[in-house]
């Protein structure tokens, strides 16, 4: 009677799993946990190989490079804050180590860049959206397909160019709806240098919250332009007028969620930043469910 052979398998984490029987790593594959690219080797043996060459599978379809997808259509339903709150932990607690990994690397290299800026100017603007965009997309194939690879975060570079465009006009857009609070500060700021000190005050305060109000709707109208983008989602214009309605049809819910990521933030924050490691891939987690439901796949690209 045969021994039915036996596998050892590296997984994506770097550890190695088996042993494993060839039926167990097709099960492997069928439930989206190893793939043709994944390497095997027989135990006892010391080479690896691709588990394609095993089980005769061809290689995956690529999906690190996304063809254009039709322009977005945003949803008549209305946004369910609490189920994209539910849906956006579920998912960051499924894949916890990933998430966590990514946004290590992620806050590595914004930290990096902005070092670099006392040198060349505007680096970690440079890098922030290709980051960003890479992150959302590795968080949609965990939400879509079950499985990413940490090295997914790097996928934004692929559509580089369009990525740093929609981080410039955000930045320009927010930082114009703050023009008027901001012209109010430097007033004050000018009258607290004269006579006028008790009045200075007052327009620095007065201009601060006016610029707080106004870049409310400026950032919570552009929040999704990011993401349509680097989902390729229609051209670059198509993207950024689709953003604008959904959020337009939406604001309030995505103003709430806002406020709710921006506590969990601040608690990220005051642990010396340590807790941004999981604030910011669940806040991620939880906007890509809430954009999951503001714009939804076609039928036909969805499966």
């Amino acid at each position: 009677m045969s021994v039915e052979k036996q596998f050892e398998m590296m997984g994506i984490d770097g550890k190695q799993y088996g042993p494993l029987t060839e039926s167990e790593l097709r099960a492997y594959v069928s439930q989206g946990r190893a793939n043709s690219e994944t390497k095997i080797r027989r135990v006892g043996d010391e080479s690896w190989q691709p588990l394609g060459n095993l089980l005769r599978i061809a290689a995956p379809k690529v999906v690190s490079q996304p063809q254009q997808l039709e322009a977005a259509v945003p949803s008549d339903t209305p946004l369910e804050v609490g189920l994209a709150l539910s849906e956006g932990w579920q998912l960051f607690k499924e894949h916890a180590g990933m998430l966590v990994g990514a946004g290590a690397i992620f806050l590595g290299i914004l930290t990096a860049a902005g070092l670099i800026g006392a040198v060349i100017p505007a680096a970690q603007l440079l890098v922030q959206g290709p980051l960003m965009g890479g992150l959302i997309l590795m968080i949609l194939k965990l939400s879509r397909e079950g499985h990413a690879e940490v090295g997914d975060v790097f996928l934004g570079f692929q559509n580089y160019g369009w990525l740093l465009l929609v981080t410039v006009v955000q930045g320009a857009v927010i930082f114009a709806a703050s023009i008027p609070g901001l012209i109010m500060l430097i007033i004050g700021a000018v009258m607290m240098t004269q006579e006028s000190g008790e009045m200075g005050v007052g327009l620095m305060v007065g201009g601060g919250i006016l610029m707080f109000v106004l870049m409310i709707p400026a950032v919570t109208l552009t929040n999704f332009a990011l993401y349509l983008v680097a989902d390729r989602r229609g051209t670059f214009g198509e993207a950024f007028l689709a953003g604008f309605k959904g959020a337009k049809k939406n604001f309030w819910g995505i103003f709430a969620m806002m406020i709710v990521i921006g506590l969990a933030s601040m608690l990220g924050v005051i642990t010396c930043g340590l807790g941004l490691l999981f604030t910011i891939p669940w806040s991620l987690a939880v906007m890509v469910k809430a954009y999951e439901q503001i714009f939804p796949l076609p039928a036909d690209q969805s499966a």
